[in-house]
């Protein structure tokens, strides 16, 4: 798998608190809007391909580059000083060539 990047991912614990992870990974941002008869609802804005042995989870918190920051006190902290995507789906890609292998995750 190639990377173009490395990303920060901030992987919540049973316990509530967060610890910070550094991977590299291939990130491309995205643009798009689904149009409901209400509006216009949220769509993703990344799309990130992870090692395959990554840990992360829907409900973590992902951005672009090498970030050290540690969240001490609440994700708001966190929310003000990165402004993190949110991740919205996790998908383990095990199969093929195994160089190929890789984690793909959606933000927002």
């Amino acid at each position: 798998m190639r990377y173009n990047t490395k990303c920060t991912v901030w992987h919540k614990q049973p316990d509530g608190a967060f610890i910070t992870q550094h991977y590299p990974c291939w990130w491309q941002d995205t643009e798009a809007e689904n149009i409901a008869k209400t509006g216009k609802t949220d769509v993703d804005r990344a799309l990130i391909h992870l090692p395959l042995l990554a840990v992360v989870d829907k409900s973590d918190y992902i951005a672009k580059g090498d970030i050290d920051f540690d969240v001490t006190a609440s994700v708001a902290e966190l929310l003000k000083a990165v402004s993190p995507l949110k991740i919205s789906t996790v998908e383990r890609k095990d199969y093929g060539s195994p160089i190929m292998w890789h984690t793909e995750v959606t933000a927002k």
